[in-house]
């Protein structure tokens, strides 16, 4: 037993170091791209480009239809079968290419609409970022922990990304060559996934059937949907003080929003490391250890957050973004929210087999943001302030249904 848990330990640790360099390797690269383009686009263009990515976001997520979740939980569990995953990774590539186009589709009929018209080109172009969607297996390398293999090549295509930024992005009219370049850099992280996919892994494409195809959409529906509803937190937010408001709003509350997300990529990242092992060991104790060190760290977190506002903003976002402090102060409980809510999801819930529960939790704290901003809207209310406050409380409704769940399931 003390071998099993050591092999483990050694496991999770190493999976975590790497990905420790990537997400802090991406910490970089994003506030550095914030603090750039806030400056050179100007605040309103800025917005304009967070405005656009919180609506192909979910354009993303139905392209990926919760496989991150679910193959990654497959190729754990029949990683010893070569046959078996090339069957399921073919059908996931079928899947989300099959998505992919009809994307583009929705879309076409979406940008009639008098809110999106204006934006159309943005949007059609930025939505090219499902090429790399498609063809990076992440999930593959989660599932059979490889996570090194995904660490090179989402910093090589990241690396790009920055290096063309600062050659060709200069002024305000270079909004769209941005986005050409977000495209360029998603297109080479996928082309890169799948090649080291057939090369490193031995994997071989073949066509699948379509009750094979029924069958995992079926299986993974609930992923997608659970994950589909989570965006309504930060994306709908973004859009919603998008439309009733101004593009320098989306760009005050995004930046304040991106620094309070950076504290909780260390939990993301210990989920991703710890979910394989716990999906094998169903150790409680790792798990229980685990929530008390993420909430812990959070509150610190929190504490930073609040004794720093008006630096943190004016580092990223410039002198204009310094406003927003009050934003961040009222966003600051978020990280040890967050911290226990990915322990009890994804290393409880779905490690020991609750998928519906743990995409129940999803959409009822979802359908809870939902209901609130159409009362908002009823009353005439949808303003600025009860739009973060909602951001806030939607989380802790997420936390208390995922408490509810693993305290009824008696994991512990």
């Amino acid at each position: 037993m003390n071998k099993r848990l050591s092999k483990d330990n050694s496991i999770i640790l190493k999976n975590l170091s790497f990905l420790t360099v990537l997400r802090f390797f991406n910490i970089g690269v994003k506030f550095f791209l914030v603090a750039y383009l806030v400056r050179v686009l100007g605040t309103t263009n800025y917005g304009i480009l967070t405005w656009t990515d919180s609506i192909i976001q979910y354009f993303i997520i139905l392209i990926n239809f919760g496989f991150n979740v679910y193959a990654a939980k497959y190729i754990v569990e029949n990683r010893n079968s070569q046959k078996t995953l090339n069957k399921i990774t073919s059908t996931v590539f079928t899947i989300k290419f099959g998505l992919f186009c009809c994307s583009f589709l929705l879309l076409y009929f979406l940008s009639f609409l008098n809110t999106l018209s204006p934006y159309s080109l943005f949007l059609y172009v930025m939505l090219l970022m499902g090429i790399g969607e498609v063809f990076f297996p992440v999930w593959y390398f989660q599932g059979v922990e490889k996570l090194q293999l995904a660490t090179y090549i989402t910093v090589f295509s990241r690396i790009v990304l920055v290096g063309g930024t600062l050659l060709f992005v200069k002024n305000s009219e270079d909004l769209l060559t941005h986005i050409l370049l977000i495209v360029l850099s998603n297109v080479i992280m996928g082309v890169l996934g799948y090649f080291t996919l057939v090369k490193k892994f031995g994997f071989r494409f073949y066509f699948v059937k379509l009750n094979d195809i029924k069958t995992v959409i079926k299986e993974a529906y609930m992923f997608f949907l659970g994950r589909f509803m989570s965006l309504t937190f930060n994306f709908m937010t973004i859009f919603l003080i998008g439309v009733y408001y101004s593009m320098e709003y989306v760009a005050g509350f995004d930046v304040a929003l991106k620094v309070v997300l950076v504290c909780i990529i260390p939990f993301d990242m210990l989920q991703q490391a710890v979910f394989p092992t716990i999906t094998r060991s169903k150790n409680k104790t790792t798990i229980k250890k685990l929530i008390v060190i993420s909430v812990a760290v959070g509150l610190f977190f929190t504490l930073f957050l609040n004794l720093f506002p008006e630096f943190l903003l004016s580092l990223f976002g410039g002198e204009e973004i310094k406003q927003y402090s009050t934003v961040l102060k009222v966003l600051s409980p978020i990280p040890p929210i967050v911290a226990l809510t990915f322990i009890l999801g994804t290393c409880t819930l779905v490690a020991f087999g609750y998928n519906k529960e743990f995409n129940r939790s999803l959409i009822i704290s979802s359908l809870f943001y939902i209901l609130i901003v159409l009362l908002l809207y009823m009353v005439n209310q949808v303003t600025f302030w009860n739009l973060v406050y909602l951001r806030l409380v939607s989380d802790l409704v997420l936390l208390i249904t995922r408490i509810y769940y693993v305290y009824k399931k008696r994991i512990f």
